[in-house]
């Protein structure tokens, strides 16, 4: 739902992604986070699962804290990444808004390991700040759309709303197991349903 990915720079950073090890690390992460949640990851779970010697982890991340938040990093970037490529063809409106939120719920459903990165985020404070930066980043370009599509003067507050929403739809089909057509068209509507915002 945003218009360019944001991208950190050192250590930590997504750059450093492309270290094997570093991968193999975070994709172990994310699928014992999936199975057990993130309140249950633990760095012996993780370096088992990646199948790497526990002193390894330190190599790459000071603590679990910052496997959490290189997690959510990386799941953002990449959510965002499709979203931008998904809409990259549209200009500034409201059918490119809405194709944001498809791409959202689209991109949810094809990520391994967002069921536990979307249910537990807030149960982590590191993480939790870093949600809300993304969520306020979502809203921004989704306002610049709605601005766009059909200007009513609470743009910011409609997308905040939107992304909320988006959210909690993308945490429905996970815990369905597939995609819900009739919430997908309700969100969708949510945008038409407002007088002002008429297309």
């Amino acid at each position: 739902m945003t218009d360019a990915p944001v991208r950190r720079r050192g250590p930590g950073s997504r750059a450093d992604d492309r270290h094997p090890t570093r991968r193999q690390l975070l994709d172990g992460a994310v699928t014992v986070a999936d199975r057990v949640g993130l309140a249950d990851l633990s760095v012996a779970g993780v370096t088992a699962a990646a199948g790497v010697a526990k002193g390894t982890f330190y190599v790459h991340f000071p603590d679990r804290t910052a496997l959490v938040v290189a997690m959510h990093e990386r799941f953002h970037d990449e959510l965002f990444d499709r979203i931008a490529t998904a809409t990259a063809q549209q200009t500034a409106g409201l059918p490119r808004l809405r194709a944001r939120l498809v791409a959202f719920l689209d991109g949810c459903r094809d990520m391994p390991g967002v069921r536990s990165l979307l249910r537990d985020a807030h149960a982590e404070p590191a993480v939790r700040a870093q949600v809300e930066r993304r969520n306020a980043q979502a809203a921004g370009a989704l306002a610049g759309d709605l601005r766009a599509g059909a200007p009513t003067g609470h743009e910011a507050q409609t997308a905040r709303l939107l992304v909320a929403a988006t959210v909690e739809a993308a945490a429905a089909e996970l815990q369905a197991g597939r995609r819900l057509p009739a919430l997908r068209r309700a969100l969708v509507d949510l945008v038409r349903a407002d007088p002002g915002l008429s297309t």
